[in-house]
């Protein structure tokens, strides 16, 4: 299925997405994510230090790409929910992410921009150039309800017969013997294996970007929690010694994996 123009305009405005996926054992996970277009493809470009990450993904029998908060986004944008099949595309030296990819990634991620933002700084940070890109071949779209603000949260569910149901909902309440749930567009929620995915960060800079994930079973318009994350707040700004420890650890991560992957080759 093509994506339509103005799909692709939607994808172009939105500044942050979800992406959710099923793994083999059909098992729901989600994570936010910076939506990018290549080829008019919905498309992520993961850092080598988020290889084994990309690789998961390129394995998943369905994926889908969220566009569901409204923030820091343009006048084109709508919440839309695109299911399809993934594809991974190894960028080793990242030609085709600097050709393709860099001035979308630099829009839309400001922390990119001190890494990558002229050719000095992309001869420093080499490392980062190189990417794991995973696109999604689009085989269905619909709406979604949109997360105003930010506020909701988006629900993946892992069906009975392996099929991946995607919804944006609010908490109606919580705590024992689980949550309540109402989602923010019409329709019954689904049932099966299930992950709440909320985030926040900062704005405008994204400089901190916090994922709450909670996962268990839902049944009706109730979770039945299994693991609940730290409901800690936001960071506050960082430090230059935060910020430098930061970068220091993200180097070493990408390096580590581009020396793996060299060495591979090799053998």
């Amino acid at each position: 299925m093509s994506v339509d123009a103005a799909t692709q305009r939607a994808i172009r405005a939105a500044t942050v997405g979800e992406l959710a996926w099923l793994d083999g054992a059909g098992r729901p996970h989600a994570r936010p994510v910076t939506p990018l277009l290549l080829d008019n493809e919905p498309t992520i470009a993961f850092p080598y230090a988020e290889v084994a990450l990309a690789r998961r993904l390129a394995t998943a029998p369905h994926a889908a790409l969220v566009i569901s908060d409204d923030r820091l986004t343009g006048r084109d944008w709508q919440p839309m929910v695109l299911h399809g099949r993934t594809r991974l595309i190894e960028d080793p030296d990242g030609t085709l992410f600097a050709d393709r990819l860099l001035e979308q990634e630099l829009r839309k991620y400001p922390p990119a921009r001190a890494l990558l933002d002229s050719p000095l700084l992309r001869r420093e940070h080499w490392w980062y150039l190189p990417r794991l890109i995973v696109t999604l071949e689009v085989t269905a779209s619909a709406p979604v309800g949109v997360r105003r603000d930010g506020n909701g949260e988006v629900l993946v569910v892992g069906t009975a017969d392996r099929r991946l149901a995607v919804a944006t909902v609010r908490r109606l309440s919580g705590g024992e013997p689980g949550i309540r749930v109402a989602g923010l567009a019409s329709g019954p929620l689904p049932t099966g294996a299930a992950v709440l995915l909320e985030h926040d960060f900062s704005r405008p800079d994204l400089e901190r970007w916090t994922p709450w994930l909670t996962r268990g079973r839902l049944t009706g318009d109730r979770l039945a929690v299994a693991e609940a994350p730290d409901r800690a707040p936001l960071a506050p700004p960082l430090g230059v010694w935060q910020r430098l420890t930061r970068h220091r650890r993200l180097a070493r991560a990408c390096r580590r994996a581009l020396d793996g992957e060299a060495a591979a080759r090799r053998a």
